[in-house]
Formats: structure tokens, sequence, C-alpha cells
């Protein structure tokens, strides 16, 4: 697809826009729209990991050895589950799940401005963010704004666009590392998550599958 319609579907990603309301805005199919929904949901722990410090520091949040109780959190949470009915109603894949769980805690930190936290500084901020984002998200509103968690995390103040800053920095992201429809991922991995995110249980880990890549 061309690069503008390409853009303009990261855009309705970015904003959270159903399929079948983009479609008829971009001259793309449904189906289209649905796989690259999905490879740009797959491929965003690498985009992630590759800049930690991008994405309101998801990379910095996320690499903490207590994130799993972020997602586990992130996944009951009414937030999530009107995610859920809105983009994917008929989501019975695991694998799947995990994707969207990380992208909605993505969503969730994007929605902070967490530049007075010393990540470098203080290990134990990160940690600080982690667990009360965990006791946080779950009271969350599912109709409200993401920003009124800045008010539950000590240093932490809501985000304007988060929207915003979730297409500029995955755009930026792809400028230097397009996706491709034959070869390999990024030599960066991405992050391992517990499977206590999905099963309730911390006996083993669990990796993403790897993404379908696109041409841009």
């Amino acid at each position: 697809m061309s690069e503008h319609k390409f853009l303009r579907i990261l855009q309705g990603y970015a904003e959270g826009t159903p399929i079948q309301a983009l479609a008829p805005t971009t001259h793309v199919s449904g189906k289209t729209i649905r796989a690259t929904y999905a490879t740009l949901r797959a491929h965003l722990p690498v985009a992630i990991s590759t800049q930690p410090e991008r994405f309101s520091g998801a990379g910095l949040v996320l690499s903490h050895h207590e994130t799993p109780a972020l997602f586990h959190a992130a996944r009951r949470s009414p937030v999530f589950r009107r995610h859920r009915r809105r983009h994917a109603p008929r989501l019975k894949c695991p694998d799947e799940e995990l994707e969207h769980v990380y992208e909605i805690t993505v969503r969730l930190l994007c929605a902070l401005d967490l530049r007075e936290v010393s990540f470098h500084e203080d290990g134990s901020a990160v940690r600080e963010i982690v667990l009360r984002l965990a006791e946080a998200v779950p009271r969350l509103h599912p109709r409200a704004p993401l920003q009124k968690l800045a008010a539950l995390i000590p240093g932490a103040k809501p985000h304007a666009h988060p929207e915003l800053r979730l297409y500029e920095d995955y755009r930026r992201y792809l400028l230097k590392n397009p996706l491709r429809t034959q070869g390999s991922l990024s030599p960066n991995p991405p992050p391992q998550f517990h499977s206590s995110v999905i099963r309730g249980s911390t006996d083993a880990d669990f990796k993403f599958r790897q993404p379908a890549l696109i041409d841009i």
C-alpha cells in the first residue's frame, strides 16, 4: 500500500479507531486494515525494546521484574474488557490476547507524563510506578480518560495527547526500522512475559509469537 494509506492506518491504530469505522475513510479493505493492525500490535514489543525511553518510557517500565503484576491487572480491568469488545470480540487465541494486553498497557503509559520520574537515578521509582499502576488500573472507569491514572502515580502528570504520542513514537521507529513482507525481525527480540498474564500462574515464561510483516 502507499505510504499515505499506511500512515492513515497507523493513525487509526494509535487512536483506537475500530476497523469498520476506518475502512470507509482510507479506501482500504477491512481485511487489510485488520491485518495491519495485527502486525502493528504484534510488533509493538520490538519497537519498544528498540527505543525504551519512548512511549513514555514504556521500555524502562515494562522491563521491570514485577511487570507481570501490571499485565495481570490490566487484563482483568474494565478498560481492557471494553477494549476487547471494541477491537477483538472474537478473540480466543492466548497469543493474540497477550498482544492486546501489552497494547492496552502501553496505551496507559502513553497517557502519563513521567519526565519528572528519575528512572535511572532511583530504581525504586520504576517499581513504584508498576505497583501503583497495577493497583489503579482495575479501578479506572472504562470510559474515563486514561490520563486519570496520573493522579495515582507520584511524580506523574497527565499527557494531553496519548494517541498522538503513540502515533509519533511508532512512526519514528518505523522510519528507521520498516516492516517487511519477508525476512527476520529486528535483532532486538520481543520481551518475555510470565504466563500469569493469561493463566494466573508463574510456572513458565511466555513469548509473543513472531508477527507477520508488511511492506510500507
